[in-house]
Order: C-alpha cells, then structure tokens, then sequence
C-alpha cells in the first residue's frame, strides 16, 4: 500500500528520496525496541527492513490524513501538520483529500454563517415583527382583565365624544396583523407590496439625509422656503430635499395666477426641480395615485436615497443647524430604530395603576439608556403600559401644554428623524385600517399614528433632543461649559439654572383656530391607543443621568435644566458621556459647531460680554445692542462691545 501523495507525483524517485530520508531521520530519533540496529548481512534482513519502512510510510501517511481538518491537541500533530504543510510547498501540489478536507470546512463556515446571516434577518423581518405586536396585544388583554375590582372604573373623568367618527377597536391591531399573517403564508410572494424590514439599531457611518417638507398651498411657500435657502447653503451632509406636494402641479406651475412675492417664491422651487444639480425635488402626489393624506410623506414612494429621513411642517418651526445636525442627527446615528425628535408631547395618565406604571417604566427606561453606555445590546426594553379602555375604563388626556423632556409619548413631525425603512411599515396593507381611520379623522392624526406604531415596531420609545441650543441666540457662559459627567441626582451648584419649566406656547395655532381642537385630539389619542393596547414608557430626555436631570413635583417626573443646552452639555457629543461611544466620538464637532456660532454672532468672541443679559432693563439683550451698532453706525465688534458696556455696566460679565 503506497501513500496518496506518493501515488499522485510525476516525480516518483524525487518523492522516494525525500520520504526515505525523513522516515529514516525519524527512526532515527525515536526508535522501537523491535527494531534494534542489526548487521545487513541477508537479502531477507535487506527484505524486512523494507517492509518495516513502507510500515512505517503507511502508518506516517495515516496519521497526516487523519490530522488535516482537524483541531491540533498536542505539539506532535502540529509538527505533523507542519511537515506535511512543508512537504506541500516542496512537491508544489495538493492532495485530493486535502481539497475535499478544504471544502468540508469551507462548506460548514458558510452554512454557519449562512445561518446566523438568516436569524438576523428574521428577526427584523415584517412578520417576525407583526407576531411581536400580536403578542403583546395579546399580553395586555391578559392583563386588563387581571386588574383587581378596586382598580377598576377609577377614573372620575369622563372622555368626551368630540367627533360622529366610531373609535378604533380596542385591540384591533392584533386581529387586523393576525389576519393578514394568515393571508399570507410565510413562503407565498406578494407582489403587490415589498417586504418590510427594521432598520439597524445604530447607522454610525450615515453622513447624509433627506429632508422632507410636505404642502398644498403657496400660501405656504414663504414660510418654507426662506429657511429652505438658507439650509441648502449652510447644513452638513443635506445632500436631498423632497417636497411631498399634495395638491395638482398647476396650482405651482401657472405662476401667473399667483400674486405678488408668493409668484417669486413658485417660480423659484419650480427652477430647483428642474436642476438636476440641485437637491430639491418635487413629488407630485396626485400623480402618484395618492390623495391630499398628512400620510403621503411617510409614503416609500418618495424613495429617499439617504437611510435617515429629516422632517419639517412646511409652517415650521425650523430648529437650528446646531440643533438638527450637531445634536438631533448624532443622537439618531446612536438610536436609528426609533423615532427621534425635539418636539414630544405628553399623554396624561389618568388612573393611579397608570400612573404608578408609567414611574416604574420610564425609570427603566432611563436606567436601560443610563447603562448601555457602548451601544445597543438587544436587552429587553422598558415594558409598555396597558390602556384598558373596555374593562377598566382607562382613558387619556393629551398634553398640550408643553413639549417635555421625559415622559414624552407622541412626536410632532418639525425636527424629527425616521429611518427609511419604516416608510415601508407606515404604508404596509396590514395598517389599511388604522390609515383610514386617521384620514377620516377630522384632526386627521398622522403624527399620533407615526409615533405610536413606530414605538410598537421597534418595541421601544422615541429618543428626544433639544430643540434650541445655545449658539448665536445665547452666550456661551462658564455653567453651560460644565463636562456633563453621568451622576445621577446630583444638582449644580448655580441656583439660577435652575429656573421653573415654563409652558411653551410656541406652534399652537391650529388649537385654537378650530372648534374643540383639543377635545378632538384627545379623542384621537384614545382612540388609537386603545387600537394598540398599550403605550410605551415615554421618552428619555437628553440629560438622562447627568446632573442636570432633576426630579419635577408637577406634571412629568423629570425635567432637564437647563432646558435649552449648548452642545457640550449633550452626552452623546461628550467625550465619556452617556452615548459618546456608541458611535466612533468627534472630538472637533463641538469645536465646528462654536466656529459657526462664533460668525453669526461676533459677541462670542469676547469671554467679558455677556451678551444674554437684558440691555439696561429694556426688552432687548446686550448682544442686540452691540449688533445694532455693527449694523447701524460700522462699529468694529471690538468698539460696539466697549460702547455697550460704557452705556450699561451690566453688560460686562462679572468674573
């Protein structure tokens, strides 16, 4: 019986010598008490040893067969492997078997891989999604109707019926999910619409986005559009604007119907979409088939080419570049499977056991930020609260007060970020109920709809930011500086930070231009929660535990003071702050972000200005006044600076 290798080579008296030279050198080193020395005297002694040494080949050729594919134990199958690796080389050829050995592991990495490659995209597929939706719905049912009979039927507020439209079924989101599972099968194709899929739970290397305006009238276009320029020439990485048009192209195009300054402004956008160099354009919804729906910007037929989508009313408020860019993008990149914005309101719970669940989940919610401090890790998140409409009478009042920090459940759409994908959730023929509904709603209530189904797909809250930061409106002072080093509970020092929370009256026009607005709303946010079963635990603020978290007597059970930050008092853009790490950290972000502040406003480059303070007690700051001068008289910033603190000393900051 000869060797594999020897019976393969063209080469077989090269083969022979180097075999009998490393056989005998290995005889040598270990030999056998059966083998003793002997005088070669006899041509059977000549015989036998032979035998002993094609033995001996065998037994070798054996051994390196059995050890290729192999994990090595000890030093001896290593020194086999390696002679045999060097044997290879030398010969300038491989073994059949070693290929077929080669192959067989080649062929269980991929299939392991291949496996682990199918579990990750099960579990962000749409119906592993849908089951989990279901299962909770399911899970909250069971625990409505284990309420005990003194919790139930506590609440002494009655919900009002503010409009002649039949609330969603309570529960409905299950039946509706389960039916189209069933209608379904796993291995059918519908053609009819894609697949849907979870976005990643961080996008680090995103750099650009998409931003979304939706309108219908020109009565609009200045509103949006002066900001929209401005944007264009300055922001970082907005790389696609979409305006979402839901009304016919001939109310933009004939621009002679259309009087005074709002003619500028039609002609200027149409000129925006026809260059194709420029990142504007224009999507007709009308001609996609849509209808005049708040939905239609949500809609996948949009097709934004970036993964995260920016989104602003077309009557705004616009928030800053520091703000949107700096702080609301970087905090996205580190969130991407949920909804991220600067505009929450808050539910109200009505009933003691919502109430006592709301503090025990947002907790963990904070607690759950507060400690993945290297990113998401697939824990299981805060629990949702069960809304039990039927069984225990739950209903909600909808905050419209204030936009708070903590304990924020829905999320105006002005200075949000989506990942792309849930445009194909938002739209699925699942949710054909829950879309018609909200058309047919008189509040017609996409920004409710958004934020409470994308919470139930990702199984989380929407993350916040601050709307407004320090930069060109607001000087830098020496307590807004303070590294925001995470300890919880723990106050500045500076008691005048620490001012009450006022209600912010800001975007409330359509409150109170319609006929029971509010009353409506609030119909509308019981309605779909009850659709749903549950709502998630509320949003985290920004200062999650930093010391500038503090507890709060009245309303939400945190606030963040100060409540409008510089940027260096965000976490996430600190360097060992709370999120700083979950993405590769920026040291210089912080550092471009004071330049751009630094030109519009020529008062941050003195550190003795304070240019917040009130100008000689009269409506208008410092900074104005020493602007105002620039402006007005050609003041150097240096000599305005000086003339202003020469009028009021207490312009000048006390050291």
């Amino acid at each position: 019986m000869t060797s594999p290798l020897l019976a393969s080579s063209p080469n077989k008296t090269k083969i022979d010598d180097v075999i009998k030279h490393r056989s005998e050198t290995h005889l040598q080193r270990t030999p056998f008490p059966s083998h003793q020395p002997r005088r070669k005297s006899t041509k059977s002694h000549q015989r036998n040893c032979m035998l002993v040494i094609i033995g001996m080949l065998v037994i070798c050729s054996m051994i390196l067969s059995l050890s290729i594919g192999h994990y090595h134990h000890n030093q001896y199958a290593d020194e086999l492997l390696s002679m045999q690796s060097r044997l290879r080389v030398f010969l300038g050829e491989e073994t059949n078997n070693d290929k077929s050995g080669d192959k067989e592991r080649s062929d269980t990495n991929n299939s392991n891989s291949q496996d682990k490659h199918q579990e990750a995209i099960d579990s962000i597929h749409e119906r592993t999604i849908f089951e989990s939706i279901v299962k909770r719905a399911k899970w909250t049912e069971d625990q409505c109707n284990r309420t005990p009979s003194n919790e139930r039927n506590s609440v002494k507020k009655s919900l009002k019926v503010a409009t002649d439209l039949p609330m969603l079924p309570e529960g409905g989101v299950a039946r509706a999910l389960e039916k189209w599972l069933k209608e379904n099968p796993q291995l059918s194709t519908n053609n009819d619409y894609p697949t849907c899929y979870l976005p990643p739970p961080k996008s680090c290397n995103v750099t650009t986005y998409t931003l979304v305006i939706m309108s219908h009238t020109t009565e609009r276009l200045q509103t949006f559009m002066d900001p929209l320029s401005s944007m264009v020439d300055s922001w970082p990485g907005l790389t696609e604007i979409i305006i979402v048009w839901n009304s016919p192209r001939t109310t933009l195009v004939e621009v002679d119907k259309i009087g005074g300054k709002l003619r500028k402004y039609a002609t200027q956008i149409l000129q925006w979409d026809r260059d194709a160099s420029h990142p504007l354009r224009i999507f007709f919804s009308l001609e996609e088939g849509l209808k005049n729906n708040l939905l239609n910007r949500y809609h996948p037929k949009l097709k934004p080419k970036n993964e995260v989508v920016m989104y602003f009313d077309d009557d705004g408020p616009f928030w800053s570049k520091e703000a949107m860019v700096y702080g609301g993008l970087e905090l996205w990149k580190r969130n991407s499977n949920v909804q991220v914005g600067a505009f929450p309101r808050n539910i109200r719970f009505l009933s003691d056991r919502m109430k006592q669940l709301e503090k025990t989940n947002l907790q963990q919610s904070i607690d759950i930020v507060v400690n993945d401090v290297n990113g998401y890790s697939g824990e299981s998140h805060a629990t949702f609260t069960p809304v039990c409409r039927n069984v225990t009478g739950d209903h909600v009042e909808y905050n419209y007060f204030t936009f708070p920090d903590f304990a924020g459940h829905v999320l105006l759409p002005s200075g949000t970020f989506l990942h792309r994908n849930f445009l194909c959730f938002i739209w699925h023929p699942a949710f054909e109920e829950l879309r018609q509904w909200v058309v047919t709603h008189k509040t017609m209530p996409d920004d409710m709809t958004v934020s409470t189904l994308i919470s139930h797909l990702s199984g989380r809250a929407p993350r916040t930011f601050p709307r407004e930061v320090f930069n060109a409106k607001r000087r830098l002072s020496s307590v807004d500086m303070i590294d925001p080093v995470p300890l919880q509970n723990e106050h500045i020092s500076d008691r005048s930070r620490s001012q009450s929370l006022q209600p912010d009256q800001s975007h409330r026009r359509l409150l109170w231009k319609q006929k029971n607005w509010g009353g409506m709303r609030e119909e509308a946010i019981n309605s779909i929660l009850g659709y749903f079963g549950s709502i998630h635990p509320g949003t985290v603020g920004w200062c999650a535990g930093t010391s500038y978290m503090k507890n709060n007597n009245r309303g939400v059970p945190f606030v963040c003071h100060p409540e409008k930050p510089s940027l260096d008092l965000l976490p996430w853009l600190t360097k060992g702050g709370i999120g700083s790490t979950q993405c590769p950290f920026d040291p210089d972000l912080i550092k471009q972000s004071l330049k751009f502040a630094k030109e519009e406003d020529t008062s941050l480059e003195f550190d003795d200005f304070c240019g917040e303070c009130k100008y000689k007690g009269m409506g208008i700051t410092c900074q104005k006044r020493m602007q105002y001068l620039i402006d007005h008289y050609n003041n150097t910033p240096h000599e305005a600076k000086t003339a202003v603190v020469k009028e009021d000393p207490g312009c000048e900051k006390k050291r």
